[in-house]
């Protein structure tokens, strides 16, 4: 009885022996299967900490238009996002991205600005010989090149979306979009989007765009154009832009933009106006020198110009290189602001003279 139950406790012992040597082999070979798995896939988090405290100056009629004697504030456009791939084993690679807003002035400047998703935030497909279809929210074909590098530095309440003309000029970053962006021939480049437009109620509010890049040595040329449709506008812009940053330091870019606003109401004038922007940088050592212009033509309804509608904006920036990731920088801007309802004192046009500075950290 004793020698069986030796037996016993042998062939138990021997048993559980082999199945842990199962279970390692077994945990071993699913160790490997992820780690086969993890290469197939990538993922990270980025974004950048960026924070710009700014004062200003008004004269008598700016007073009058913004109610404001002077003003100094904070502009947080912290923002952070994830994005990642995966090499699909019988298909192309698979791309996603989810970004959020700008923290903004009090935590959430515009309500909900701040939240995931109000950047770009998408999933699509690339590939090296067709290029990349994204399905989402993204920046529009025409907007990417007016946003960059045709608003910076500080340009953009002027250029971007300070305008006079009526209906919706163009897109920026627009959700229920399709975008593809091809591979990059012989320096030509095409991006082609649509989607549905502001009027979400409306059956056929949509809009559609393209942009066009050929890059010849250090110098990119661009054209694009963007249609919004809308029960009561129609608008058409139309672009043409260049660009050139060379190895001794010296970039520039230049853009001329045509807005067109179709009425679509009757006893609504049809309306038309133009814009143009152009900046001049410096890179030397560790520090960039930039200068930029911008400014809005007087609006036209029904072919005549509409007195106290051009704006302009002039702007010098130096910026400090901390790290590749890191920058600080000091601006300052002086604003025209012209508008046809505004108050005015003398006969003045709206200004404001800026003073700010800034720092940003990419990670």
């Amino acid at each position: 009885m004793e020698n069986m139950f030796k037996r016993t406790l042998l062939g138990a012992a021997i048993a559980a022996a082999a199945m842990t040597s199962i279970s390692a082999s077994a945990e071993g070979a699913d160790a490997v299967a992820i780690e086969k798995l993890k290469e197939s896939f990538s993922y990270e988090v980025y974004g950048v900490i960026a924070m710009q405290a700014l004062t200003r100056d008004y004269n008598e009629a700016g007073k009058a238009l913004w109610a404001e004697d002077s003003n100094w504030k904070l502009n947080n456009e912290s923002r952070i996002g994830f994005r990642g791939s995966k090499d699909f084993a019988n298909g192309p690679k698979f791309i996603w991205q989810i970004e959020s807003g700008y923290v903004g002035g009090s935590g959430n400047a515009a309500g909900d600005s701040g939240k995931l998703g109000v950047r770009d935030t998408f999933v699509g497909f690339e590939g090296d010989s067709w290029g990349k279809i994204r399905i989402g929210r993204v920046l529009t074909p025409i907007y990417e090149i007016i946003d960059w590098p045709g608003s910076n530095p500080g340009l953009g309440d002027v250029y971007d979306w300070g305008y006079g003309i009526a209906g919706a000029a163009y897109q920026d970053r627009q959700s229920d979009t399709v975008r593809w962006d091809s591979p990059t021939w012989g320096g030509f480049s095409v991006d082609v989007a649509f989607g549905r437009g502001d009027a979400v109620a409306e059956a056929d509010s949509n809009w559609g765009g393209a942009a066009a890049h050929y890059a010849i040595g250090p110098v990119t040329l661009q054209a694009a154009y963007e249609r919004n449709n809308s029960s009561d506008w129609i608008n058409d812009t139309y672009l043409v832009g260049v660009q050139g940053n060379f190895e001794n330091g010296l970039g520039f870019f230049a853009q001329y933009k045509m807005m067109e606003a179709d009425a679509q109401v009757a006893g609504t004038a049809d309306e038309s106006q133009n814009a143009y922007t152009a900046g001049l940088m410096y890179n030397i050592a560790d520090y960039q020198f930039k200068v930029g212009y911008a400014a809005n033509e007087d609006l036209e309804r029904d072919g005549k110009k509409v007195a106290y509608t051009d704006d302009s904006v002039i702007s010098g920036q130096v910026m400090y290189f901390i790290d590749p990731s890191a920058v600080v920088y000091t601006r300052v801007r002086h604003v025209e602001r012209a508008d046809e309802a505004a108050k005015r004192v003398d006969n003045q046009n709206p200004e404001f003279m800026e003073y700010s500075v800034g720092v940003e950290y990419y990670f």
